[in-house]
């Protein structure tokens, strides 16, 4: 007689399965509706909550207590992945049930088990908010933060890591900006040559920012620098920020293929000219006929917000206005949008205790002596260095898990505002 093996059936909050119910009666309704007469509006909502209701729909028929033929399972031999879970529970407990059919429902139960963890997961994204900027292309700026001459040696490691992901991945990219320090630019020896005081790649590919969002935050790098004498361990940091970017945007007057958004009041991408001052400079450098000679460099102040953005790259100073202009509005974006999360996480920490990690968390760690990097946000580790830092399968390895870890958090964020609602409802 096989013995009777325990399952952890994964569970989903009652605040989410009555928001897809919800969203799933309102798909059947729609549906119905546009049975008798067609709109287009109408068959554009039914495609939104499409994907809510398939999820439920698999959910609850793995998990819903219902009656099992019991010679459908002998006949089919248990082939049906879509089993109840409680059903086959039931068999198992039933007396009355032969040894045959209770090693069917066993089986049963250990492939329906397996699958349970990916329709949960298919069910709480259906629910969570798309991300408005997921689809954009990205601005990725990477700064030394603590550490001195070792952090802005970090800073080149980072960036070098994601252009080699970037072209592994076939993702275009571009260097819209690189300010190498002082030391740097007047040293000859080679332990500056790498130092980076700011970095900016543009990757304009549609969908970019959703990929690199999660490698926001601070970098931190534990190893013995090139300068060390004495063979100490030094722990610098580098920040990274990705910006939801839209590419093409000429000047201040919002040309390009962000028009419509520039233009618009509501968008977080406007910006009055009003808002902005516009300082043309002289390029600065270590050399070269254009720097010091022309006035091609271009720098803007977002005056609301204190946020500043000096561009000298380009030797045309239409192209560096044009740069700066683009990274200027991602960096208001940005901000606007984290006010308001910000202000949200709020809330919810006043209710049930939910916050959110902010640009200034410290994420992730490299360490060169131990060949390991760490994310303490999923709290996944690899021991392959080399191979994260060459924008490697190990690098894809730690940023699916903060993805799923970034994915849990909206779960809970979601669960929060669906509990504090109920209150406020009650």
């Amino acid at each position: 007689m096989p013995t009777e093996r325990s399952t952890a059936t994964p569970t989903v909050s009652s605040s989410l399965l009555g928001r897809a119910r919800s969203i799933a009666a309102e798909h059947d309704k729609l549906s119905r509706q546009i049975q008798h007469e067609y709109n287009s509006r109408t068959a554009q909502k039914i495609g939104e909550l499409s994907q809510t209701t398939k999820a439920l729909n698999d959910w609850e028929t793995a998990t819903t207590v219902g009656n099992l033929s019991l010679n459908r399972m002998r006949t089919e031999k248990s082939h049906n992945s879509t089993q109840s879970i409680t059903e086959l529970q039931h068999l198992l407990k039933d007396p009355s049930n032969d040894a045959e059919l209770r090693s069917l429902a066993t089986d049963e139960i250990e492939q329906t088990s397996s699958q349970l963890p990916s329709l949960l997961t298919a069910l709480q994204s259906s629910l969570i908010p798309p991300d408005p900027f997921a689809a954009h292309p990205c601005l990725l700026e990477i700064r030394p933060g603590a550490g001195g001459s070792e952090a802005g040696i970090f800073v080149g490691d980072l960036l070098r890591m994601y252009q080699a992901f970037c072209k592994r991945h076939s993702l275009p990219v571009s260097l819209v900006k690189l300010d190498a320090s002082a030391a740097s630019k007047s040293s000859k020896s080679s332990s500056h040559l790498d130092e980076i005081q700011e970095a900016i790649l543009e990757i304009p590919q549609p969908g970019a920012y959703g990929v690199l969002k999660c490698e926001a935050g601070v970098h931190r790098v534990q190893r013995v620098p090139a300068t060390e004498t004495q063979g100490r361990t030094h722990t610098s940091a580098a920040s990274v920020l990705v910006l939801p970017s839209f590419p093409g945007s000429d000047d201040e007057s919002g040309g390009g293929g962000g028009e419509k958004a520039f233009d618009d009041p509501t968008s977080d991408y406007y910006i009055p000219a009003s808002d902005v001052r516009t300082d043309v400079m002289r390029a600065r450098g270590a050399g070269g006929q254009h720097v010091n000679t022309t006035d091609s460099a271009i720098r803007l102040t977002h005056i609301p917000t204190s946020t500043v953005v000096a561009i000298q790259d380009a030797r045309s100073q239409h192209k560096n206005r044009a740069k700066a202009w683009q990274v200027l509005r991602a960096k208001v974006a940005l901000l606007r949008r984290e006010a308001r999360e910000d202000e949200k996480a709020r809330l919810r920490v006043s209710v049930v205790g939910v916050a959110r990690m902010g640009r200034g968390d410290k994420v992730r760690t490299y360490n060169w002596g131990q060949q390991r990097v760490t994310d303490h946000r999923s709290g996944c580790t690899v021991n392959s260095l080399g191979d994260v830092l060459e924008g490697g399968g190990s690098l894809d390895e730690v940023m699916e898990s903060v993805r799923g870890w970034m994915r849990e958090r909206d779960v809970e964020a979601l669960v929060a505002d669906e509990e504090a609602a109920a209150k406020r409802g009650g």
